[in-house]
């Protein structure tokens, strides 16, 4: 009899922990949540941005460390989860082929709001409070990604600044953003205005910006008089084209 009674409880306690499982360890009811992303903007496929979502109990103070925060996004893919370490969680976002501006949710407490239907596995939840929550435990901030952050393309020069015996000069383009940094990993076009039948440049294609927002291309002329060649850069913005000024460059 006390055999089948230790039989039987241990069967209870098993399908205790079984039930337990897969439970995650959550914030308490009325937890509150922020994130801060650091960079807030990041090139497109394949640039990080480290996002941290800080998390404290009603009372004020830091959740339990190994509280587990739950992360998604509607563009580019993020870490589904991590653990709190004295009240903050780190993940890291990472940008695909698209531009635009990602919306990243956590979910510190309580169950997760039903996603979004995508073929991504981290699609986002319906929208929330951004910056923060109130009871519900969630936040969400947004990470501008790629070329939705031109606004100019500018500094348009050549070096050297005239075409004399080479027959060619390096042109150079950057790529900025409304506050003026130099975006990278942008597409950046060169044409020549005047003359195409004349002048021409060595990629005729996309030149990629580099770390600083610049983008460098050749340009060769087959004129023999003197003359002046126009050309210009242009990029493409939030679902616009931005063209630079023209610049001349005097063949001599």
């Amino acid at each position: 009899m006390k055999r089948n009674v230790r039989r039987l409880m241990g069967m209870v306690l098993i399908g205790a922990l079984a039930g337990c499982a897969g439970v995650l360890f959550t914030a308490p009811p009325g937890s509150t949540c922020s994130l801060i992303a650091n960079p807030p903007f990041v090139a497109s496929d394949g640039a990080i941005s480290n996002i941290t979502a800080l998390v404290l109990e009603p009372a004020g103070t830091t959740v339990s460390d190994g509280t587990i925060i739950l992360f998604f996004t509607d563009i580019g893919s993020i870490d589904r989860q991590a653990k709190t370490k004295d009240g903050l969680a780190h993940v890291n976002f990472t940008s695909d082929s698209r531009s635009g501006v990602a919306h990243i949710s956590a979910v510190c407490g309580g169950a997760a709001p039903a996603a979004a239907p995508s073929t991504s596995p981290s699609a986002s939840p319906p929208p929330v409070t951004p910056g923060g929550g109130g009871g519900s435990g969630s936040a969400t901030i947004n990470v501008t990604v790629g070329n939705v952050r031109v606004k100019q393309v500018a500094f348009l020069r050549a070096d050297p600044q005239r075409i004399t015996n080479s027959n060619s000069t390096h042109v150079f383009a950057r790529v900025i953003d409304e506050n003026g940094n130099g975006i990278a990993n942008v597409p950046v076009q060169f044409t020549v205005i005047a003359d195409p039948a004349t002048e021409f440049f060595d990629i005729p294609g996309p030149v990629f910006t580099n770390n600083s927002g610049e983008a460098e291309n050749v340009m060769r002329t087959k004129r023999e008089t003197a003359g002046n060649a126009q050309v210009r850069a242009s990029a493409v913005g939030a679902g616009v084209t931005v063209n630079s000024e023209p610049l001349i460059i005097p063949i001599l």
